[in-house]
């Protein structure tokens, strides 16, 4: 009794610390966040467009696991094991992330040049290596979070140094409307808490059984649960960002550009598609079938309902992408939905703060999943 005491102290300790240095690193990330950039002159910007240090957020590491992921799902397999295959997609993110960074920051650099000190190319240069930095600094802080704290860093990076300032804006800008627009406002942010819940704590689950237990009639199989959409939100900041991209050579079609009716249609309907798209991918980058396929083989372990001649890894390839197709068919429903209300109510801005919203509501989950329960549970 007194053991489990101590014990249950430690992780309440243990806990306690976790939480204490997470915050402290939020602050720091917050600190960095209205940290201004060199050579901009930033009395010609707008309040709420005002770049800092860390304007390049945590995209290009989103970005970079999304291309290498698709990547290695499309090239030949090798016998590499785990550990060196784990190594080589981890090299692979951060070059993949540096180019990304150094490719965003020349055309952050491009579009922030009507609004610098000079024009110089010294200028120039030196606001491009400071987008980097920050880029790059995030990319450590995201990645040290995530191996010190078993959390998505990228999400607790987004979610200090942006999630915070759009909420408040969006919670702003809603205060100022009429009663029913409110009640609409609040509706719609219990239906993304409803959503992000739902993608948070569900899981599908799959019945194992050992090849002892198969011969017993009387032995009940063990679940094999996995999130039904781990990748929910980096899939809606990917196609956002990619979207955004797009646009800019969407723009310039002709056909496009004279009806703006049609040119919504398309845009909407490409929004829709990479959203499932990015769903399955990003989600698929957290899971790793075959290492799952080979642990169970190992174990001496088979799922239930799977066909006798079928291989493990084929199964839970082919059921965890219906799973994570169809969990990104419903955050494409919510995103329209948010296009909907932008309609009537375009001042609030519902979509371009969608994923926003379910960062935060996905980062106090995850905290509460991942470091809260480790101080209650007795």
């Amino acid at each position: 009794m007194i053991t489990n005491i101590v014990s249950s102290e430690k992780l309440k300790f243990s806990s306690q610390k976790r939480v204490f240095f997470l915050f402290v690193v939020g602050a720091c990330l917050r600190f960095l966040s209205k940290v201004p950039l060199p050579c901009i002159d930033y009395s010609l910007l707008p309040l709420a467009n005002r770049p800092s240090l860390l304007a390049l957020g945590v995209l290009p590491l989103v970005q970079a696991s999304l291309l290498v992921q698709v990547f290695n799902s499309v090239k030949p397999k090798t016998d590499d094991d785990d550990f060196d295959k784990y190594q080589k997609i981890q090299k692979q993110i951060k070059i993949g992330s540096i180019i990304i960074a150094i490719l965003v920051s020349l055309t952050q650099v491009k579009s922030l040049t009507p609004v610098m000190f000079s024009y110089s190319l010294l200028s120039k240069i030196i606001l491009a290596t400071s987008l980097i930095s920050g880029g790059l600094i995030l990319i450590w802080i995201s990645e040290w979070l995530s191996e010190t704290f078993s959390l998505s860093g990228s999400v607790v990076v987004l979610t200090f140094t942006s999630v915070i300032d759009d909420v408040i804006r969006l919670v702003s800008e809603a205060s100022n409307l009429d009663l029913i627009p409110k009640l609409c406002f609040g509706l719609y942010v219990l239906a993304v808490a409803g959503f992000t819940t739902f993608i948070s704590k569900s899981t599908v689950e799959f019945p194992i059984l050992s090849s002892k237990q198969s011969y017993s009639e009387q032995s009940k199989p063990s679940l094999l649960p996995f999130a039904i959409n781990p990748g929910a939100v980096m899939a809606l900041i990917s196609a956002e960002s990619l979207l955004r991209l797009l646009q800019v050579g969407i723009n310039q079609l002709t056909f496009l550009a004279i009806n703006p009716y049609f040119s919504s249609i398309f845009v909407g309907l490409l929004r829709f598609i990479l959203i499932i798209t990015f769903s399955y991918y990003c989600s698929k980058l957290q899971v790793d079938s075959d290492k799952v396929a080979k642990e169970l083989l190992t174990m001496n372990m088979t799922i239930v309902n799977k066909s006798p001649g079928q291989e493990t890894q084929n199964y839970l390839e082919d059921q965890l992408k219906r799973t994570y197709l169809s969990a990104g068919f419903m955050l494409a429903l919510l995103v329209l939905l948010s296009e909907i209300l932008d309609v009537y109510y375009p001042t609030i801005g519902l979509k371009a703060n969608l994923s926003s919203l379910l960062l935060l509501f996905g980062t106090m989950i995850d905290l509460e999943n991942r470091l809260f329960d480790l101080g209650l549970k007795k």
